[in-house]
């Protein structure tokens, strides 16, 4: 074993070692405390967020050192794993008393200097179970592969990638991945493997079009989308990028006629509707783009760019007490952008949370000794986990 990472401690009923890629969030309060005792009232500050939305995907990387005596062969083994609750919520869930130790600990509803211990009874919680359980941990998608070793006097290998059609999402799973995280040159040519394995599948063009567009090349963009668009002309997702490409090239006209074309099929989505109103007010046609902005508040009354747009939308028609009205509303809904502030004391004594946040960042093993521990309880089930 000469690699792991998300080694979940204990033989598998411990915590997750925090160098581990994880699916959660991560808030603290106004002293930089993680919010992990059902304390949320006192979150201040977001450290980071990772979710995989519906149809999105995402990219982990990872650095593996090849030993001098690894040999031929290196099977790598990846899994996906899912734990209900973080250790640290059960553990305070079920047992968890503040330290006798401290008198009076320092606590107010914006923090938590208190210290908390993880030995009180049990006899007396909710439920059948009367001690701290151990939560399973459950795979929820593994994949095996092999890597051939050279000698390290080797010439080095041509890259030889093997295409197949089968293949496409695979390669577009990796691209939004990629895209996501903000590199667009990885992107564009995952997106790129797509048009030739699946030439008439837009969905390559698509997403070429978007990284492009992110990229400021719009001319590249636009023909890449209107390959997209030849191949299915109503393909809601290349009919909006479409016109977002051509919002930003002036033709507001053009954009819109693209927009109906979505919004004819997808009647409630909020994005597409604050795009249409966009549209509208660059064109000062404020009644108009009010409606739109309005439409995406029937949706979401708490959308950000809604609320924003009609604060300006208002004003553009003179009616000053509307637009002091979705003022407040922008206030009370936008990002208290002062508040990241408080990550800082955060991040320099959690450098595997400062790590995790950024947006493209790599994952190590463990150290040495965690490995021969693992290594000594093979012969018993473990598991890697995430919280």
């Amino acid at each position: 074993m000469i690699f792991w990472s998300g080694l979940a401690g204990e033989n598998g009923r411990g915590p997750v070692e925090p160098g581990a890629h994880f699916y959660h969030s991560v808030l603290i309060d106004e002293h930089g405390h993680p919010i992990n005792k059902r304390n949320a009232w006192a979150a201040r500050a977001t450290v980071y967020v990772h979710l995989i939305p519906p149809g999105a995907a995402d990219t982990v990387h990872y650095r593996l050192k090849i030993p001098a005596d690894a040999g031929s062969r290196i099977e790598l083994h990846a899994k996906l794993n899912y734990r209900k609750f973080s250790w640290i919520n059960t553990q305070f869930s079920f047992g968890g008393v503040r330290d006798p130790n401290e008198a009076k600990p320092d606590v107010t509803s914006d923090y938590d200097d208190g210290h908390w211990i993880y030995n009180g009874d049990t006899s007396g919680v909710s439920g059948e179970i009367k001690s701290i359980p151990n939560v399973p941990i459950v795979t929820l998608a593994e994949d095996k592969v092999e890597l051939h070793i050279l000698p390290a006097s080797a010439p080095e290998p041509q890259m030889q990638v093997h295409l197949d059609a089968s293949d496409w999402t695979r390669w577009n799973d990796y691209g939004i991945g990629l895209l996501l995280q903000g590199d667009l040159k990885g992107a564009v040519n995952a997106f790129q493997k797509i048009t030739q394995v699946a030439p008439q599948n837009p969905d390559g063009w698509v997403n070429i079009a978007r990284a492009r567009f992110q990229e400021g090349n719009l001319t590249a963009a636009k023909a890449a989308d209107e390959k997209a668009l030849a191949i299915a002309p109503s393909l809601a997702r290349a009919n909006f990028f479409y016109a977002r490409i051509l919002r930003n090239q002036g033709k507001y006209d053009e954009a819109a006629g693209h927009l109906r074309i979505v919004l004819a099929q997808y009647p409630r989505d909020r994005v597409v509707h604050d795009e249409m109103g966009r549209i509208l007010f660059l064109q000062r046609r404020y009644t108009d783009a009010i409606h739109e902005f309005e439409a995406t508040l029937s949706i979401d009354p708490e959308d950000l760019e809604a609320n924003y747009n009609l604060m300006l939308c208002h004003t553009g028609i003179g009616e000053t007490d509307r637009a002091a009205e979705f003022q407040k509303r922008y206030m009370r809904f936008k990002a208290d952008e002062s508040a990241q502030t408080l990550t800082g004391p955060y991040l320099r004594t959690h450098p595997e949370d400062n790590n995790e946040r950024q947006a493209i960042h790599e994952h190590v093993s463990v150290s040495a000794e965690m490995l021969r521990a693992a290594q000594a309880q093979s012969s018993a089930p473990v598991h890697g986990g995430s919280d």
